[in-house]
């Protein structure tokens, strides 16, 4: 199934497009939506499709977005020239990277034993009544059930599996569910549309987890998800990071957050001697959970090629 979101942006007409399933064909009904998009939207739409297939050919993208084949490789070539994607005979493929997140399909497979000990930490944390933030992360996602438990007055997310979820789960709750474009990679909504739409919100508490934690704070290695993720930290008056241990090891070029500006830190104990003064000295008040020590959560380069 496919649905359709008109957005304007900057006065240009942008079709955000929102699959629930692995859909790799348009129908001639939604060709004729296609074929009203721009090309800001369209190019965003090549490199959603990027994301999931890693490698693209003209003709299938032209007939995706009912344009001729030199539309498709002017928007290739675009792409390319601002280091988005690499051209190749026929069509396009990723950008090899080490700053590439595993899929969500993945993620939520990965340290499940780990996150839901770290989530019976974070329930622990809030108190009935909040409005709570979540990001999309597989790990705020492991936190929800556990959440709702609290009563809480209100969700505020932006990931499509948490909305699904408080909607048949909790339908009393109140849910603000924020839109933007949508990253089937993420399942979620992503970018500038999504963090103009946080301005006019609030909650008492966020909670969120990351990619990667540097020397520098949290970074992530997508500019959208990272911009996005910061917002929604923001929204809090209390700010909650929840992580495993992993995430030490990973690389991102975005940045999110220092680490002072959390006022708990929810971490299994499988931390270096390093780690752990760095956390100590964020000012937070730190929560260590006993668990197994967790898998690497980022493929390394030659997995990616």
């Amino acid at each position: 199934m496919i649905f359709y979101l008109l957005n304007h942006v900057e006065n240009a007409e942008s079709l955000l497009i929102i699959s629930t399933c692995n859909v790799n064909f348009f129908g001639r009904g939604e060709r004729d939506y296609v074929e009203k998009m721009g090309a800001r939207a369209r190019r965003a739409g090549i490199l959603d499709t990027l994301r999931v297939e890693k490698s693209v050919r003209t003709e299938s993208l032209a007939e995706r977005f009912n344009v001729s084949a030199m539309t498709i490789h002017r928007d290739l070539a675009e792409l390319e020239a601002s280091g988005k994607l690499n051209r190749v005979w026929g069509g396009a493929r990723s950008v090899d990277s080490d700053f590439i997140e595993r899929d969500v399909a993945i993620r939520r497979t990965t340290n499940k034993e780990i996150k839901t000990a770290l989530a019976k930490e974070v329930r622990s944390l809030v108190e009935p009544g909040e409005i709570i933030a979540l990001d999309d992360s597989t790990t705020a996602e492991a936190c929800l059930r556990s959440l709702l438990e609290t009563k809480p007055a209100g969700v505020i997310t932006h990931s499509l599996h948490i909305m699904q979820e408080v909607s048949k789960v909790a339908p009393e709750v109140t849910l603000t569910g924020v839109g933007g474009r949508y990253v089937a990679a993420t399942d979620s909504f992503l970018g500038n549309s999504s963090v103009r739409a946080l301005e006019s919100l609030n909650a008492t508490v966020s909670i969120v987890s990351t990619t990667c934690i540097t020397k520098a704070g949290l970074c992530h290695p997508d500019e959208d998800a990272a911009v996005t993720k910061t917002a929604f930290l923001e929204l809090g008056a209390r700010r909650i990071l929840v992580s495993d241990s992993s995430k030490f090891a990973n690389s991102g070029m975005h940045f999110v957050a220092k680490l002072t500006d959390f006022d708990h830190i929810v971490m299994d104990m499988n931390t270096t001697e390093e780690q752990r003064q760095q956390l100590e000295s964020s000012g937070a008040q730190l929560h260590w959970v006993e668990t197994p020590k967790p898998e690497p959560t980022v493929p390394t380069p030659f997995l990616l090629s």
